[in-house]
Protein backbone atom coordinates (compact mmCIF):
# COMPACT_ATOMS: atom_id res chain seq x y z
CA UNK A 1 0.00 0.00 0.00
CA UNK A 2 1.14 3.31 -0.56
CA UNK A 3 1.85 5.97 2.72
CA UNK A 4 0.44 8.79 0.29
CA UNK A 5 -2.53 10.03 2.07
CA UNK A 6 -4.31 12.31 -1.04
CA UNK A 7 -7.58 10.70 -1.71
CA UNK A 8 -9.40 11.11 -4.87
CA UNK A 9 -13.35 9.89 -4.75
CA UNK A 10 -14.67 9.33 -8.22
CA UNK A 11 -17.92 8.03 -8.74
CA UNK A 12 -19.16 6.37 -12.33
CA UNK A 13 -15.58 5.11 -11.89
CA UNK A 14 -16.00 1.80 -13.77
CA UNK A 15 -16.33 3.04 -17.22
CA UNK A 16 -16.27 5.91 -19.80
CA UNK A 17 -14.70 9.73 -18.46
CA UNK A 18 -14.75 8.06 -14.86
CA UNK A 19 -12.57 5.28 -15.73
CA UNK A 20 -9.92 7.77 -17.40
CA UNK A 21 -9.96 9.76 -14.12
CA UNK A 22 -9.29 7.18 -12.07
CA UNK A 23 -6.32 6.14 -14.29
CA UNK A 24 -4.91 9.70 -13.98
CA UNK A 25 -5.41 9.63 -10.62
CA UNK A 26 -3.85 6.26 -9.86
CA UNK A 27 -0.55 7.48 -11.84
CA UNK A 28 -0.61 11.04 -10.21
CA UNK A 29 0.10 8.51 -6.47
CA UNK A 30 -3.66 9.36 -5.63
CA UNK A 31 -5.21 6.68 -3.16
CA UNK A 32 -8.98 6.60 -4.82
CA UNK A 33 -12.00 5.86 -3.38
CA UNK A 34 -14.50 4.45 -6.27
CA UNK A 35 -18.19 4.32 -6.43
CA UNK A 36 -20.69 2.68 -9.32
CA UNK A 37 -22.95 0.16 -8.99
CA UNK A 38 -21.97 -3.15 -10.51
CA UNK A 39 -19.10 -5.00 -7.77
CA UNK A 40 -17.58 -7.21 -10.25
CA UNK A 41 -16.89 -4.23 -12.16
CA UNK A 42 -15.51 -2.17 -9.14
CA UNK A 43 -13.24 -4.99 -8.26
CA UNK A 44 -12.09 -5.59 -11.85
CA UNK A 45 -11.37 -1.94 -12.26
CA UNK A 46 -9.75 -1.93 -8.82
CA UNK A 47 -7.30 -4.11 -9.33
CA UNK A 48 -6.54 -2.59 -12.22
CA UNK A 49 -6.35 0.49 -10.29
CA UNK A 50 -3.80 -1.43 -7.49
CA UNK A 51 -0.78 -1.91 -10.13
CA UNK A 52 -0.03 1.49 -9.83
CA UNK A 53 0.72 1.23 -5.94
CA UNK A 54 -2.11 3.06 -4.66
CA UNK A 55 -4.56 2.21 -2.22
CA UNK A 56 -8.38 1.38 -3.91
CA UNK A 57 -11.20 1.17 -1.31
CA UNK A 58 -14.39 0.19 -3.64
CA UNK A 59 -18.27 0.96 -3.01
CA UNK A 60 -21.59 -0.22 -4.87
CA UNK A 61 -24.33 2.02 -4.75
CA UNK A 62 -26.63 2.92 -7.02
CA UNK A 63 -26.50 6.64 -6.84
CA UNK A 64 -30.09 7.45 -7.95
CA UNK A 65 -31.37 6.20 -4.75
CA UNK A 66 -31.59 9.25 -2.71
CA UNK A 67 -30.15 7.39 0.44
CA UNK A 68 -27.22 6.41 -1.43
CA UNK A 69 -25.20 9.33 -1.24
CA UNK A 70 -24.68 9.63 2.24
CA UNK A 71 -24.60 6.05 2.72
CA UNK A 72 -21.56 6.92 0.72
CA UNK A 73 -20.62 9.94 3.09
CA UNK A 74 -20.72 7.57 6.10
CA UNK A 75 -18.81 4.84 4.84
CA UNK A 76 -15.72 6.98 3.86
CA UNK A 77 -16.48 9.01 7.50
CA UNK A 78 -15.85 5.86 9.16
CA UNK A 79 -13.39 4.90 7.56
CA UNK A 80 -11.29 7.84 8.92
CA UNK A 81 -10.62 9.22 5.16
CA UNK A 82 -10.49 12.54 3.57
CA UNK A 83 -11.50 13.40 0.25
CA UNK A 84 -9.31 15.64 -1.21
CA UNK A 85 -10.40 15.72 -4.82
CA UNK A 86 -14.19 14.85 -5.48
CA UNK A 87 -15.15 13.66 -9.04
CA UNK A 88 -19.47 13.32 -9.72
CA UNK A 89 -18.91 11.32 -12.85
CA UNK A 90 -21.98 8.78 -12.21
CA UNK A 91 -24.63 9.69 -15.23
CA UNK A 92 -27.44 8.61 -16.75
CA UNK A 93 -29.35 9.32 -19.74
CA UNK A 94 -32.81 8.15 -21.48
CA UNK A 95 -33.79 8.30 -24.98
CA UNK A 96 -37.09 8.67 -26.52
CA UNK A 97 -40.02 11.25 -26.51
CA UNK A 98 -40.47 12.34 -22.72
CA UNK A 99 -44.23 11.97 -22.99
CA UNK A 100 -43.45 8.13 -23.73
CA UNK A 101 -41.28 7.65 -20.79
CA UNK A 102 -41.78 6.04 -16.65
CA UNK A 103 -41.68 9.17 -14.85
CA UNK A 104 -40.11 7.09 -11.95
CA UNK A 105 -37.69 6.12 -13.90
CA UNK A 106 -37.05 10.36 -15.69
CA UNK A 107 -36.79 11.20 -11.77
CA UNK A 108 -34.68 8.15 -10.71
CA UNK A 109 -32.21 10.01 -13.66
CA UNK A 110 -32.70 13.54 -12.10
CA UNK A 111 -31.57 12.19 -8.64
CA UNK A 112 -28.39 10.85 -10.39
CA UNK A 113 -27.77 14.09 -12.48
CA UNK A 114 -28.09 16.67 -10.41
Amino acid sequence: MATNQKYALITGATSGIGYELAKLFAKDQYNLVIVARNTADLEKVSNELKQAGVEVITISKDLSKLEAPLEVYNEIKSKGIQIDVLVNDAGQGQYGLFSETDINRELEIIHLNI
